[in-house]
């Protein structure tokens, strides 16, 4: 089992803003020149790292291309390339493709005495492979054969099977120029796939949003290291299906330039994994409670316990109000049952709360529970009676065992916000107190209700988890598209998935479930969170191809877990 601190910068990618990822390619170049010695200039070693990308780019094109099943069939490629190193990229390509026999047609919207050091190797060598600069017209001027391309069916573009847009790249900014904007409309008219570099021509890198026209890609290859624009609301429409091709930084590079947000993917399940003690028995797999359940979402409380269940517990024990036990039972048979005894007339609000929610007068047997246990999730289904608030208050400070803070138990604790939620409010400060590790597990709701308003720019959202996270003292994950998880030490992973058949209403006590029972098996907090989500959203890929994204439920999800986990 691997902590995310182990991993390498090529397992676990850190995410670079724009200006460190600039920053960082610039300061690459000038050590590895004074490595090279020998006259070997920045740009020199640009160059090289400029054929690595091109390389890479090639064999993304290869690979999409065979994934449209062409096969041996003859392949075209139109590729799209500005004046700057992201054309520069695009040449290195289309030299690559000249060599592999791939016919391709190079579009240019520089003229090429435009292109300067790195890129203007790259056309050198380029030319040397017999390739020659088509200047782009847009559709319906003459082009350079003097033959007019009609608005739609685009003469120009019969016959390839895939555009590569290598026009602007990263650090794009501001309105397009028109002869730029003019090539995204035709390729967009042409209802050809395409695949960008760095970033489609369009996004605004600096903005952090697409401006019109933006090219869509099929697919989009970062360099380097990835950018949150990829991942976001805002950018991942556009990008498409986000890949990176690492590059030969120096890592005393990487690591002046690190900015403790990366990207967290599903190839690294296996190696952070919880081992096994095959010779162990059932309490040496690890002791999960769930406090769960109430007499309206008696099915939140069944999700969770599944879901813990098939995560590698050994012994999970549910507590829910007795009220609903017979429910339970009759659609869970693993788990242990801690009935939580009707407290009819001690406590509560009316005789219906009090047969069905959590209430302080459960506290003394759930924290008894609780001391035989390695690990606590509360809050799914619990409701929201002024007697389960009032528990939930009262509880958290007592438990001495991990916990996943989830649901009604987070909307609890925003009732102590009492004016407006804030960073540093009511509730803030209350999660503070609590001396326990604890991951919160909100939507995007719910953490306004707690913390206050949410940036309107995703790229903003890391920054502020993170001081959450160091004032709280508590791992957050925030729910959604893509997840982020945030901890205390300032680290900050980006999960990325966006799967509409995961957003349903029972997929977050799912999701709780998982990381309590990693909890449970020894994980620290941010490990577990960051793991489960990542088991999460693959169990959701494979239920979504089995069911489909309108039918998949979040009980097909903890069907698919075993698959998620590698059986």
């Amino acid at each position: 089992m691997k902590h995310l601190d182990q991993f390498s910068y090529t397992e676990v990618m850190p995410v670079l803003s724009t200006e460190g990822m600039r920053a960082l390619d610039k300061a690459a170049k000038e050590e590895m020149a004074k490595a090279a010695g020998d006259g070997i200039s920045a740009v020199d070693a640009g160059y090289e790292l400029m054929k690595q990308a091109g390389a890479a780019l090639f064999q993304k094109v290869v690979e999409t291309l065979d994934n449209f099943g062409i096969g041996d069939a003859p392949r075209s490629v139109a590729v799209f390339v500005g004046g700057g190193n992201n054309g520069g990229d695009g040449l290195v390509l289309a030299k690559l493709l000249i060599e592999a026999g791939i016919p391709c047609t190079t579009y240019s919207l520089a003229a090429a005495n435009k292109f300067q050091n790195e890129a203007k190797m790259a056309l050198e060598d380029f030319a040397l492979a017999g390739g020659h600069l088509i200047p782009y017209s847009p559709v319906g001027t003459a082009s350079a054969s003097g033959s007019l391309s009609q608005a739609g069916t685009a003469p120009r573009f019969a016959g390839f099977d895939l555009i590569v847009d290598c026009m602007l790249g990263n650090g794009a900014h501001g309105e397009l120029r028109e002869l730029y904007a003019a090539a995204v409309r035709d390729i967009a008219a042409s209802n050809i796939p395409v695949v960008a570099a760095d970033a489609p021509t369009g996004y605004d890198s600096q903005a952090h949003g697409r401006r019109e026209p933006c090219t869509h890609a099929l697919e989009t290859l970062m360099f380097g290291f990835p950018r949150l624009d990829a991942y976001t609301r805002e950018g991942g429409p556009v990008f498409g299906n986000a890949a990176v091709a690492p590059l030969c930084y120096p890592e005393e590079n990487i690591k002046q330039f690190d900015e403790k947000v990366y990207l967290a993917e599903e190839s690294l399940i296996p190696q952070m994994l919880p081992e096994r003690d095959d010779w162990g028995d059932k309490r040496k797999q690890g002791c999960a409670m769930i406090v769960a359940g109430s007499g309206d979402m008696p099915g939140a409380a069944a999700l969770c316990t599944g879901a813990a269940l098939r995560s590698g517990a050994g012994l999970v024990t549910l507590a829910s109000p007795d009220a609903i036990m017979p429910v339970l039972q009759a659609k869970l048979s693993e788990p242990v049952f801690c009935n939580l005894q009707d407290m009819a007339g001690q406590d509560g609000d009316t005789v219906d709360d009090r047969a069905t929610a959590l209430s302080p007068a459960h506290i003394p047997q759930i924290l008894e529970k609780a001391s035989h246990n390695q690990a606590l999730a509360i809050g799914p289904g619990i409701g929201s009676a002024d007697c389960t608030r009032d528990a939930v208050i009262e509880i958290l400070p007592q438990v001495k065992c991990p916990m996943v803070i989830d649901a009604d138990a987070l909307n609890a604790i925003a009732t102590l916000n009492r004016t407006s939620a804030s960073p540093a409010s009511g509730a803030a400060s209350f999660l503070h107190s609590i001396a326990s590790a604890a991951v919160l597990t909100p939507h995007r709701r719910e953490f306004e209700r707690l913390f206050g308003t949410l940036p309107t720019n995703d790229i903003d959202i890391p920054n502020l988890l993170r001081d959450i996270a160091r004032h709280t003292k508590k791992v957050i994950l925030l729910k959604g598209a893509p997840t982020f998880v945030a901890s205390p030490d300032g680290r900050v992973f980006i999960v990325p998935a966006h799967n509409s058949g995961l957003a349903k209403g029972g997929s977050g006590d799912v999701l709780t479930g998982i990381i309590t029972a990693l909890l449970a098996q020894g994980l620290p907090a941010c490990e577990a969170a960051v793991l489960g989500a990542l088991l999460h959203q693959k169990a959701g890929r494979i239920a979504r191809t089995k069911m489909g994204a309108f039918s998949m439920l979040p009980s097909d999800v903890i069907d698919a877990l075993p698959q998620a986990f590698g059986r």
